[in-house]
């Protein structure tokens, strides 16, 4: 492992920078429910991420690493605002600075917090926090005892038990009187706390009088201490029309939300486009009176389990239509443990170690502080275009393109809007404007004409899934400071500019030919002519300690890591394409590619060709492989010695003596041969349910198939009178149909092997959803027999699709209308297929299914 001692925080400039007259504002809510400036009137717009290095889990992880914590949020907060963040919202651990009758306990978690409530404050970022949070200290480990006045009481009883109350009136007099050391202000005068919510995700009797009243206690009780700024409430987790009354009833000025489109914890990266399942945020507000003069902020946000880049801004498009003024993501992973994403494994968000997200993530919060309140954008996927933003599933590629600023997550073809007028750029990957190859993300900053500020961050490469469940012992992620290329050509430098930066007092200077040239980490100077000492050491001073402070685990420059990116079914007829991503801490002279057929005695060689990034791939038009099953295999060198994968293996196929029994494998499919849209022995991962429900109950199990050989997907459903909603089970399959077939194809059916597993006939019915958001359904009878249902393509109709997976909060809509309007159906355009239980009758609320598998198949593979 690596330690870099020393630590340096290099404060960059806002991209979207707060006004310095907010700074020292206080914030009030006005009649109509409007967030304003005190002094200004200004509407408040904020947005940034919750962050817990003071409390639980993270905290605990960083101390057995024997880090320095104070060091660790300085470097996070760096990031924070290199990534223009001026919004901060944490939900505080009381069951570790509190005793067990409400008295604050002065500890090392309680001083962390100070610190870094300085430091948001110290960079004009504004907070909102949470004093009651109730949860247990363990997560992802169990729970530990601690002596909070929270630990004997259950969520329901600190609503409904006189004592535990009595503690939080304890407990938040001194929490909002409690004086910071290091910025001199009691929490409740601190200019950059703007507000309370009073506690997190709390869970409510059914009595709304009960709510009110506890709520208006714990109001007065702050109001009592002379807290004068607003208090917000939760008001989404376990929305209904009695409690959400309830909370608009009592004396908060503001309504707290949170969303998670994509459900939590799958323990898995989600596959497929989610795009339309943050369409909208659609509040149903309609019938709670005193609503709307309530100011909105959301707690909390996250697209779960997704590892892509273009969500964020999207779902930012949707939180300003409902009328969102403060929005806080969950949760910014501590950098000193991001390697292992083991705070919260749903949830992986850093700019170190996910630079595409965490663009996408800057974008957003540019399009938070750009968007109209209130102003809807239309239906998906019309609604991929905002204002100045452009979201893309296919591309994995969220951007901002005004006249200050370009800014995307991924290589983008987008051309700037006014080339001349801009001041930030920032990205991953390659624009118009930068040419780079490595993976981190980067920064541009206009001092002056001819002058900008260069900030290159580390390469990072993900190792294996980040969102399986993981531990310290295992490394997902890792940071390499390699030497990359790179090509800047802005308005106003020329094709020849000079580099500066730093090396202890000493500058080092270079001059750039062509706009070409060689970077690593750090910060630098572009300028079109030598810049003088003054300005070198205003933009420039301490940042020959970039990063440093930073916990790097398990450094082995013997280590060589590969990331298989091919895809497992691949069309015939075409060059078959391989793709890996290969990194190693020496340098890399050689990748090579092995291909056998099964049965073979010897592999076959191919060079790799080395891309950018981590990239290198093998495609030659001249190698068309004839269909059928191929095995192959990668061997790498570095100095003099060969390592094989997959498994790790000293040596290369070359060698006499080499054996694998674990090659990894590619079928080339006939053109035209079926499509296995859904595998039950190879899908079960990947697929998608909906929420158990007191109205829907169901058991999921995997039984052997109709000869036995192959594996069923059973489901049996139990529904209630009150369900509304029917059973469905979603598998992604944009990626298996585009490898291989072509938009020109001759698919025109659908097979379906299953039965019923009822005594009976079951019915269920088949969505098919494609790219453009409409959804395609058939209804399909299943016997009590394995058969195959062949439904020919032009007999699906235009229909409704369920939402899945569910979102939290759980007022969202379950079902998804389709457009009206009819398009041919093609299947090179299926993006996922829905296999959904027919609803409840009277005479009939238990349901259910076995299905083996689900393909496309054209009229010469019909089967008989």
């Amino acid at each position: 492992m690596k330690y870099f001692f020393s630590i340096f925080i290099l404060i960059a400039m806002f991209s979207f920078p707060q006004n310095n007259e907010l700074q020292m504002q206080n914030v009030f809510v006005d009649s109509s429910g409007m967030m304003r400036w005190e002094n200004s009137n200004e509407e408040v717009k904020l947005f940034g991420v919750n962050y817990t290095t003071p409390f639980a889990y993270s905290y605990r992880a960083q101390k057995k690493l024997g880090l320095n914590l104070k060091q660790a949020i300085d470097l996070d907060v760096a990031q924070m605002v290199r990534l223009g963040f001026d919004a901060f919202r944490v939900h505080v651990w009381d069951k570790e600075i509190t005793d067990s009758i409400g008295n604050i306990v002065a500890n090392e978690h309680l001083d962390l917090l100070d610190y870094l409530l300085w430091k948001l404050q110290s960079n004009g970022i504004k907070s909102i926090l949470t004093p009651i949070a109730w949860w247990g200290n363990g997560w992802p480990e169990p729970d530990g005892i601690t002596k909070g006045f929270a630990q004997p009481y259950s969520k329901l009883q600190l609503i409904t038990d006189e004592n535990a109350r009595t503690a939080q009136r304890k407990y938040l007099k001194q929490f909002v009187t409690h004086l910071n050391p290091y910025t001199k202000d009691t929490y409740g005068d601190d200019p950059s706390i703007i507000a309370m919510e009073i506690i997190n995700e709390p869970f409510h009797p059914n009595d709304g009088k009960i709510v009110t009243d506890y709520i208006n206690e714990m109001v007065d009780v702050l109001r009592g201490a002379e807290y004068t700024k607003p208090i917000f409430y939760n008001i989404s987790q376990n929305w209904n029309d009695v409690q959400a009354k309830a909370v608009c009833d009592a004396k908060v000025q503001g309504v707290s939300f949170q969303w998670y489109p994509t459900d939590l914890v799958h323990n898995k990266m989600l596959k497929g486009n989610f795009l339309s399942n943050v369409n909208h945020y659609k509040i149903p507000s309609e019938n709670i009176s005193g609503y709307n003069n309530k100011a909105k902020m959301v707690y909390e946000f996250e697209a779960a389990d997704i590892g892509d880049s273009y969500l964020y801004p999207a779902m930012v498009r949707s939180f300003r239509e409902a009328g969102m003024q403060f929005a806080t993501m969950f949760s910014y992973e501590p950098s000193q443990i991001a390697w292992s994403n083991t705070e919260y494994p749903t949830h992986f968000m850093n700019l170190l170690y996910t630079p595409s997200k965490a663009i996408s993530l800057m974008i957003a919060g540019y399009a938070f502080h750009e968007l109209p309140l209130k102003k809807s954008f239309g239906e998906y996927p019309e609604n991929n275009q905002f204002e100045n933003f452009r979201v893309s599933y296919d591309d994995d590629l969220s951007v901002a393109n005004s006249d200050s600023c370009f800014y995307y997550s991924n290589s983008t073809t987008d051309i700037p809007r006014n080339v001349k007028s801009l001041k930030h750029i920032a990205g991953c990957g390659n624009s118009a404007l930068v040419q780079y190859d490595g993976t981190g993300a980067y920064f541009l900053d206009k001092l002056d004409d001819g002058i900008w500020k260069l900030e290159v961050y580390p390469d990072a490469l993900w190792l294996c899934d980040p969102f399986e469940p993981t531990s310290m012992q295992r490394e997902i992620a890792r940071l390499y400071w390699s030497e990359r290329n790179m090509s800047v050509k802005l308005a106003d430098l020329t094709n020849k500019f000079f580099v500066t930066s730093l090396k202890g007092k000493k500058q080092i200077i270079f001059e750039v030919e062509n706009s070409e040239f060689k970077i690593k980490p750090g910060i630098y100077l572009l300028s079109t002519s030598q810049v003088n000492k003054k300005t070198i050491h205003r933009n420039l001073s301490g940042s020959e300690k970039f990063l440093t402070g930073l916990y790097v685990p398990n450094e082995n420059s013997d280590q060589v890591d590969i990331v298989n990116l091919s895809n497992e079914k691949q069309l015939g007829g075409k060059p078959v394409r391989f793709k890996f991503q290969i990194a190693a801490e020496k340098e890399i002279s050689g990748a090579e590619l092995y291909v056998k057929r099964f049965g073979w005695r010897n592999f076959v060689k191919y060079s790799l060709t080395k891309g950018e990034g981590f990239t290198y791939s093998f495609q030659d038009s001249s190698k068309i492989f004839s269909e059928g099953e191929l095995q192959y295999c990668v061997s790498i060198k570095t100095e003099n010695k060969y390592v094989t994968f997959p498994g790790g293996i000293n040596g290369s196929p070359n060698d006499w003596d080499f054996r694998t029994d674990i090659p990894w494998k590619v079928l080339i499919n006939k053109p035209g041969e079926n499509i296995n849209l859904f595998s039950a022995s190879h899908d079960r991962k990947d697929l998608l349910f909906p929420h158990y429900s007191k109205t829907m109950q169901y058991d999921v199990t995997y039984k052997s198939g109709s000869d036995g050989n192959t594996a069923s997907l059973a489901v049996k459903v139990r529904y209630s009178d009150e369900n509304k909603i029917p059973f469905g089970v979603q598998l992604a399959v944009d990626e298996k149909v585009k490898s291989v077939c072509d938009e020109q194809n001759d698919f025109s059916y659908i097979v379906i092997r299953g039965r019923s597993n009822q005594n009976i006939t079951s019915s269920v019915k088949l969505n098919l959803l494609t790219d453009d958001g409409r959804s395609f359904t058939s209804n399909v009878e299943l016997q009590t027999q394995w058969q195959e249902i062949v439904v020919p393509l032009p007999t699906f109709k235009v229909g409704s699709s369920l939402v899945l997976p569910n979102s939290y909060p759980l007022f969202l809509p379950d079902v998804r209308e389709s457009s009206s309007e009819r398009k041919e159906l093609n299947p090179f355009n299926l993006s996922a297929i829905q296999i959904v239980c027919d609803s409840k009758t009277k005479e009939k609320l238990e349901t259910g299914f076995e299905i083996e598998s689900i393909y496309l198949t054209t009229q010469n593979q019909m089967p008989e």
